[in-house]
């Protein structure tokens, strides 16, 4: 009957996930755990597409009354929508090939024609009011070209011109088409050929290479608050979208993108909406966080909802326009229910209303579990109503890391007022205690019969190489020596070190408070990962150093080297487990303990490797510098020629096996 019931269940789900996308002919992805990209819900659906009397059209403008706007470059004018249908055009006598249309809150229409490289301004009869091309004040170049191809206007009716090829960013134009200055300028990014080229060619072989200059925006949109974005094609996909606040310093996150976006919009309501050449959609709230992503590339099927080449994005209310150049038409997607909550939601977000918008988060993660924005606003919600161990729980599956540690140091606040008292007390009995057995100790030897037992284990070799290892802290260089001599230390020993190291290694990234800690969930650490990559490293060291000690007069032996590694590694395996322990009592207001703590480790670590090096080789100071720079030479040497091994090896047997396989044919 269970198994019947199970069936029954997967069945109906199967069914109902299968009338849910029938309608799309597209898959919707948002962030998840991990901030990787999840199937989810369609959050939009296609309504309709609607043809129009357009021609190549590349740009699309709606107005706050749901008027649209249309470049139309083919028939030379920029048409008028209401309801979808064509109710005016402007500039039919005058434009030659209009790439970019703006309407301000008066009806102007402001338009940028590549063809005249200028922009005209129309008023909202459609009656020429200016124009004007190529600024002539100096600031702007005697050489350098004004060809406008999109545009956008402030509430102060300045003009901000994508102008194709420009470095410096887009063209700043006050009312009267008058040049102001350069605004919101790409930065240009240097590749690790590009180092290497500047550090070994001379200015003549510079010269004749093709100049590292910033890509030129190639769209922009204009929010209510007058904050400036620009889309740049060509650049990393994360780093694409750019929000520029007054002072023209760019404040949007690096996030999901593309490489190839065509057009921006920025709704009233703050959600951010972009297209890109391959016909993907992504759509996000004003802070840059990635809300939905659909592919609707038309890859031939002609399916309604899909699209060709794009060139122009617009959303107003419920649905998102979306300009199809090929087409020649409009494509209209209508949010679904689904999309709705998680809108409704956001809007409260972003306003600031976290309590009245956690019930329609709550609701989302009813249709998604893993929609990881609807976490983070709940866990601010949680923190504004003080109810802070549900908020630590949601920061964590919001992979929050500042709000964890704001709600941890809330927590641990309460909990420090309560037992402060007690514990301080606790520290004093116990501080009087201590002195109290120790005197008598000291008068009657209480604990004699114990030190004398602890003694005697180190009879016991093992024992004895452990007691040995704290003769380190104090005595390095003494302590390598014995090991160079035979006299104390043992392989077994050194080999149990290399083990402490290893589990010392894992269960740190279990331990390690969640602020302070590489992974977001434990499920993401891969052990086995971590133990290989430790054991690859001591092996690498111990052999590199080994050759490289060889060639170099070093008188130490492989075990010395071996033995002498293990016991350089003494600060880490006693140090950083306690160091991750106490990660888990500090936010990130105390980073600096967490940090310096480790810094010391490391540098511990690194200066008993340094003795170690010296003393087992006897080598001078820089004797002993060089030799180690050598290690690590050779031990990428060893891993490169490693990997070149794999590589033809795997050739080879694949060469083989296509041998083997044809003959079985043939056979």
């Amino acid at each position: 009957m269970k198994k019947f019931a199970l069936l029954s269940v997967v069945v109906l789900t199967v069914l109902l996930t299968a009338q849910v996308r029938a309608d799309a002919p597209y898959t919707t992805w948002t962030p998840g755990p991990g901030r990787r990209l999840y199937m989810t819900q369609d959050a939009y659906t296609p309504l309709t597409e609607v043809d129009l009397p357009i021609s190549g059209a590349e740009d699309l403008f709606v107005t706050a009354d749901g008027a649209l706007y249309i470049a139309d470059a083919g028939n030379k004018r920029v048409v008028k929508l209401e309801n979808l249908a064509v109710v005016a055009e402007y500039g039919g006598d005058v434009l030659a090939k209009p790439t970019g249309v703006f309407v301000d809150d008066r009806g102007t229409v402001y338009v940028a024609d590549a063809t005249h490289n200028a922009v005209f301004i129309f008023d909202k009869d459609g009656q020429l009011v200016q124009q004007f091309g190529r600024p002539t004040e100096p600031l702007f170049g005697k050489r350098r070209e004004f060809l406008p191809r999109k545009l956008a206007v402030d509430v102060r009716r300045n003009i901000y011109v994508v102008s194709e090829g420009l470095v410096d960013g887009l063209a700043l134009l006050n009312p009267d088409g008058h040049f102001i200055g350069y605004f919101g300028a790409n930065t240009a990014s240097m590749s690790l050929k590009m180092i290497l080229q500047r550090l070994f060619l001379t200015a003549e072989q510079l010269d004749q290479l093709i100049k590292n200059e910033a890509a030129s925006p190639s769209n922009l949109a204009i929010d209510r608050q007058s904050m400036l974005y620009t889309v740049t094609a060509g650049t990393l996909p994360r780093r694409s979208i750019r929000k520029f606040t007054i002072a023209g310093r760019n404040i949007f996150p690096d996030t999901e993108g593309s490489s190839s976006f065509r057009d921006i919009h920025v709704g009233d309501d703050g959600l951010l909406v972009a297209v890109d050449g391959d016909g993907k959609v992504f759509e996000y709230d004003q802070h840059g966080t990635l809300l939905f992503v659909f592919n609707a590339k038309d890859a031939g099927e002609q399916r309604l909802g899909t699209l060709r080449n794009p060139t122009g994005i617009a959303r107003y209310g419920d649905c998102i326009y979306v300009l199809d150049k090929d087409k020649n038409a409009l494509v209209v997607y209508r949010t679904t229910a689904f999309a709705d909550v998680v809108h409704r939601g956001v809007r409260l977000y972003m306003e600031g209303f976290y309590s009245e918008a956690k019930p329609y988060f709550e609701e989302t993660l009813n249709y998604n579990g893993s929609f990881i924005m609807a976490y983070q606003g709940l866990a601010d919600a949680y923190f504004k109503e003080q109810n802070y161990p549900a908020a630590l729980q949601a920061y964590r599956y919001a992979e929050d890391r500042n709000g964890y540690s704001q709600a941890f140091w809330e927590l641990r606040n309460v909990v420090l007022q309560r037992t402060l008292g007690p514990f301080i007390i606790g520290l004093i009995v116990l501080s009087v205690v201590q002195k109290g057995v120790a005197w008598g100790d000291r008068r009657y030897g209480w604990f004699a019969p114990w030190r004398a037992r602890v003694r005697g284990l180190q009879r016991y070799k093992l024992v004895d190489d452990l007691v040995f290892m704290f003769r380190f802290i104090k005595k390095p260089a003494d302590s390598f020596y014995y090991i160079k001599r035979n006299l104390r230390g043992s392989l077994a020993f050194a080999l149990l070190v290399y083990l402490w190291v290893i589990a010392v290694r894992v269960l740190t990234l279990y331990v390690t408070a969640f602020p302070f800690s590489p992974y977001a969930y434990l499920s993401d650490i891969r052990v086995e990962n971590e133990i290989v990559t430790v054991v690859v490293l001591l092996f690498l060291w111990n052999t590199a150093n080994y050759l490289v000690s060889t060639i170099s007069d070093g008188e130490g032996r492989v075990r010395d080297v071996v033995m002498g590694t293990a016991y350089s590694l003494f600060p880490y395996a006693l140090f950083a487990l306690p160091i991750a322990l106490l990660s888990n009592v500090l936010t990130l207001n105390e980073i600096f303990v967490f940090s310096f703590s480790q810094d010391l480790m490391w540098a511990w670590t690194a200066l008993m490797f340094f003795i170690m090096v010296k003393e087992v080789h006897n080598y001078s100071f820089a004797e002993t510098v060089r030799t180690i720079l050598l290690t690590f030479f050779t031990m990428a040497m060893i891993a490169l020629t490693v990997y070149i091994l794999y590589i033809l090896f795997g050739q080879v047997f694949d060469f083989v096996l296509a041998i083997v396989q044809e003959l079985g044919l043939r056979g």
